[in-house]
């Protein structure tokens, strides 16, 4: 035990009381940390770790595999040697140099295998925040790509508009100044409720059409008895914008959903030691 008296000591603490003396075994305790800051996601965090690493042989640390490596309560950790505990003579190999070796290849050994998942649309050219998981950073392109829709959509709504006017002026021969109802012109009558018809169904269709989740149907009016050339131009009107819609929503959700993952290791930089020494822990705490 003397080559272990200028390394730190920390001890667990028993999980309950025992009548015989509790025997302890030594561990390499590592406490690591990890920062990002990682420019081409916008990621930032950082990660605290606490980790005890029983040592078999002075050959373990090469091939370490997760069996070997133990979660340590950081919380519970303390320096002072609990009573009533043996502490099992560590082995030969165990001294400052060792755990000095042991703390640089567990950084290493963190480099490789520790990892974040992210998800990116590419579409957006986004990434997920710390944190989000993979459906609150779909909801959020969603509304990204809503925002889109909204904006493409009015430029088509703007164009629908100006084909309307053209058929209200070629078939009822009135511009951008409306007649009022009391001014009837007989032949006309129906037109005039043929296009006031199917004028407020295709702008309502623009006006349901701005979400990517819910379907916002608009019937189509049922024929007047009297056949129409203006109430034709304006059911294939209706259905244009109708299709013309159904695909803007079709490819907006489908953006939303193309999110793949993006694996985001840390470099050696990105790690550092802020305690290794030896922690003292019960059998039972394997």
């Amino acid at each position: 035990m003397r080559r272990l008296k200028d390394i730190e000591s920390l001890y667990l603490p028993p999980t309950a009381s025992r009548k015989a003396a509790a025997e302890y075994f030594p561990y390499v305790y590592i406490e690591a940390g990890i920062d990002f800051n990682d420019v081409r996601t916008g990621y930032k965090c950082a990660v605290k770790l606490a980790r005890a690493l029983k040592m078999h042989d002075d050959h373990a640390f090469p091939g370490w595999i997760e069996e070997i490596i133990h979660d340590a309560d950081i919380d519970n950790v303390q320096e002072v040697q609990p009573r009533a505990v043996r502490l099992h003579p560590p082995p030969e190999f165990m001294d400052a140099e060792f755990i000095d070796v042991v703390k640089n290849r567990y950084i290493e050994y963190l480099a490789r295998t520790w990892k974040r998942i992210l998800y990116h649309n590419s579409e957006l050219k986004i990434y997920s925040g710390a944190g989000e998981s993979r459906e609150e950073f779909t909801v959020r392109c969603r509304e990204l790509f809503l925002e889109r829709m909204r904006e493409e959509l009015n430029q088509v709504r703007v164009i629908f508009k100006r084909i309307k006017d053209q058929l209200k002026e070629k078939y009822l021969g009135i511009g951008d100044v409306e007649l009022p109802d009391s001014v009837l012109l007989a032949p006309e009558e129906n037109d005039r409720n043929i296009f006031s018809r199917y004028a407020e169904r295709i702008d309502a269709l623009f006006m349901n059409a701005a979400s990517l989740t819910v379907d916002a149907a608009i019937d189509t009016p049922s024929r007047m008895d009297t056949k129409s050339e203006l109430e034709d131009r304006l059911i294939s009107l209706m259905e244009a914008a109708r299709g013309r819609i159904a695909r803007l929503r079709e490819t907006y959700g489908k953006k939303s959903e193309l999110i793949d993952e993006y694996i985001l290791r840390p470099n050696l930089k990105n790690i550092h030691c802020e305690r290794s020494c030896i922690l003292w822990m019960p059998r039972k705490a394997e």
